[in-house]
């Protein structure tokens, strides 16, 4: 489909001046990786995962972040805590990567010493070493992490207590925000089709690929078909509030068709149930509203060169225990573009490499 030129009025003019994207080793170097560790990912709130991962006490998830095993799990009174997955007594990792997810009924025990930790990280038990030894259980607790909850997704912040900001203020610092969608209930919304991709590329290439849609009529004439805005390359008309998009005329579902027969969301605003929202939380979470169904993409970094995302699609309860329950349509809208995404983005990130050191685009 060819991309027509859209010529501005004169009172349209950008006032402001194209700037160079970053430069080829920010994507590449393992000095900016080692950087960002720190500053992206250990120093502020990052999103993790789901809620519901952890319904109830005992139920846990572990999962990497930027190199670092960490343990989510409810404690008997249903709060949300988190610790680096290792033990306080030689560091042995206390639950394997696979299977991410599981339960336990009272305590963590440790493979190799069978030092065991309640829901709330306390040393309960120590096997050959009493207390009357002089040893103080209460001094060696699992190494705690900030967690907490937001419409349904897990954050973490691995920095120290005194300096983690609160959640909220974490958030809305930013000119994007998933709490401006909080009529869609995201908190009561369950996931009925997960999908995981492994990317050759770095965490900022995937959403750079996101938040712009230059590539959007030659990598995803089908989502044109559907958002008409999107042959333009553009992702705003600078006009619908929430920074949301017209799906195509008579569309009520982010489908190939416009339809489907997942019943909407209640209780949106009228004009949500032709709009389709897509929004960034930073630095990892990418979320995306449709009048019958919410996604989101999770970007977790092995590395410079490697990134994990984490594809679930968010439906009702009621809906998904349907025995009419037809996911397809969402799904195969998305799943068809972004297979050839992750394509595009590996084939670019592997050119990264081949660049000079100070490629700017």
């Amino acid at each position: 489909m060819a991309t027509e030129a859209r010529p501005l009025p004169a009172s349209a003019a950008p006032t402001w001046r194209a700037r160079p994207t970053l430069a080829g080793t920010d994507y590449t170097s393992e000095a900016t990786w080692a950087d960002e560790r720190e500053r992206v990912w250990f120093g502020d709130w990052v999103c993790i995962g789901r809620a519901e991962e952890i319904a109830g006490p005992g139920d846990y998830l572990v999962r990497d972040l930027a190199g670092e095993s960490i343990v989510l799990t409810r404690n008997h009174a249903g709060e949300i805590r988190a610790f680096y997955n290792v033990c306080a007594h030689r560091g042995t990792k206390l639950l394997d990567d696979e299977p991410g997810c599981g339960h336990v009924n009272k305590v963590f025990k440790c493979p190799y010493h069978s030092w065991s930790y309640d829901l709330d990280g306390r040393l309960v038990g120590t096997p050959n070493v009493d207390q009357d030894e002089g040893f103080d259980r209460s001094e060696h607790p699992l190494f705690s992490v900030g967690a907490e909850a937001w419409g349904g997704f897990l954050f973490v912040n691995l920095a120290a207590p005194e300096a983690r900001r609160p959640l909220f203020e974490s958030l809305t610092d930013g000119i994007e925000t998933i709490t401006a969608f909080e009529r869609y209930r995201m908190d009561e919304l369950r996931p009925g089709v997960r999908i995981e991709y492994e990317v050759e590329a770095n965490w900022k290439i995937v959403v750079e690929n996101y938040n712009e849609c230059l590539h959007c009529p030659t990598i995803h004439p089908e989502l044109v078909q559907v958002v008409p805005l999107y042959r333009f390359g553009e992702v705003h008309d600078g006009e619908t509030g929430d920074d949301g998009n017209w799906m195509v005329e008579g569309a009520t579902s982010f489908t190939r068709t416009g339809r489907s027969e997942l019943p909407p969301f209640p209780d949106l605003r009228p004009d949500d149930y032709r709009m389709y929202y897509g929004t960034f939380q930073f630095p990892n979470l990418m979320l995306n509203l449709h009048p019958d169904a919410a996604m989101y993409y999770l970007a977790l970094p092995r590395g410079p060169g490697h990134t994990t995302v984490l594809s679930e699609y968010l439906f009702q309860p009621e809906t998904i225990a349907s025995p009419d329950f037809r996911p397809e349509p969402v799904v195969e809208l998305r799943g068809s573009h972004e297979a050839r995404l992750v394509t595009a983005i590996s084939a670019m990130s592997t050119h990264l490499g081949l660049r000079p050191p100070d490629y700017q685009q």
